[in-house]
């Protein structure tokens, strides 16, 4: 099976080669704001969109108009048409059905958050990447690349700078087992309980960095609009957010390889977080969970693996349900303080545990559904052919 997967790396660019990557980046943002503000002129007038054959062919007449923009890498201005389509393409196509897919926004170059894509005339070295029309930057290797690169990406997050690079790999397909299959309710108490027993505790990312935070956006608030000064906070402003963001993704990383190495499946509650946020005592702490996150990183990497991952309904009531085998009575006055209760038969419930056991249980019927569907679609198949044949 091929797959494609990403390695990131930090860049340690000179100051003429940070000037030059700013320059890129800065080019690739002016355009596709520029190519938006246009998209949305347009559609005001014909009552339809450019898409990307149309954008990508304006380009040499933008490069007339705009010198700067000779100094990018062609491949990577005509990179941004392409995205820009994309993001068109999905949004006429998807918003009626899923709202969540917003109308694409213009890039803030106040962010901090450039970047540019190159797709050809590049290559890597143990030491230094080759970026077109910047030449050789230095960066920190700290780990292997797998498979075949196919492309980079350059991103900015702050001061610094980064280097992904695309790898399409081969994977050894194998077959699926569904012996140690295991449920999982994620919550702010524990991060996740498994139907086993195991869990994983929660990390309190923000409380953790929370004084260090207020304190350097306390200093940013009081600096004068358009100074140095101000400029030089915002960073700190950003060096914490970025302790904050990587601490998260380090602690997600971990926790979903270790479930992947260690279960042949998971069975996973999905929920509702947008609705769940706007429970203003609870938010703050439900961002920083990044269940969202937990859930996408446990998706690839079980079929990266060929591991199951089996969603259960977000209306499935696993915390109400009575575990216990022959009972199944729904416990309606629950309330979310209610950390342990009895069920009526006289079985004592934790009720993350318990929330994890009747989640795996719903996973294997799922899971029971899905194999009997596809030996009957297998059946009506060499049916199919059999009469074909005869």
């Amino acid at each position: 099976m091929k797959v494609y997967k990403g390695f990131k790396y930090r860049l340690n660019p000179t100051e003429y080669q940070h000037n030059a990557l700013k320059q890129h980046a800065g080019n690739t943002r002016f355009l596709w704001n520029h190519l938006l503000s246009e998209n949305i002129e347009y559609y005001k007038k014909e009552k339809k969109f450019n898409f990307g054959y149309v954008m990508i062919t304006s380009l040499p007449k933008l490069k007339k108009e705009f010198d700067f923009l000779n100094l990018s890498f062609s491949q990577s201005l005509q990179s941004v048409g392409r995205q820009l389509n994309q993001t068109l393409s999905r949004f006429l196509k998807e918003h009626k059905s899923n709202p969540k897919i917003g109308f694409p926004v213009f890039k803030k170059k106040s962010l901090e958050k450039d970047s540019f894509h190159c797709p050809q005339k590049w290559y890597v070295c143990k030491s230094f990447v080759q970026i077109p029309k910047i030449g050789k930057v230095k960066w920190i290797k700290h780990r292997n690349m797998e498979g075949k690169p196919k492309s980079i990406t350059i991103t900015q997050d702050g001061d610094h700078w980064y280097c992904s690079v695309l790898c399409e790999v081969i994977v050894k397909e194998k077959k699926f087992e569904k012996d140690n299959l295991v449920g999982i309710d994620v919550g702010l108490k524990n991060f996740a309980m498994f139907s086993d027993g195991d869990k994983i505790k929660r990390e309190r990312f923000i409380k953790k960095y929370e004084k260090e935070l207020t304190k350097a956006q306390r200093k940013l608030s009081k600096k004068v609009n358009g100074s140095n000064n101000k400029q030089k906070q915002r960073k700190k402003v950003q060096a914490v957010h970025r302790k904050i963001r990587n601490s998260r993704k380090d602690f997600l990383n971990k926790a979903t390889h270790y479930i992947t190495t260690k279960y042949d499946g998971v069975c996973l509650e999905s929920l509702n977080v947008k609705g769940m946020m706007k429970n203003h005592k609870l938010s703050k702490s439900i961002g920083d969970a990044s269940w969202f996150e937990f859930k996408r990183q446990l998706q690839y990497k079980c079929s990266w693996n060929f591991k199951h991952f089996i969603e259960i309904d977000q209306w499935f009531p696993s915390s109400k349900l009575c575990s216990s085998e022959g009972c199944g009575i729904v416990n309606k006055d629950l309330t979310l303080k209610d950390r342990i209760w009895t069920c009526i038969c006289g079985i004592k419930h934790n009720r993350d545990l318990n929330a994890a056991i009747n989640i795996l249980r719903e996973g294997k019927k799922i899971l029971l559904d899905k194999e009997k569907f596809m030996l009957v679609e297998e059946h009506k198949h060499v049916l199919l052919k059999q009469e074909k044949e005869t």
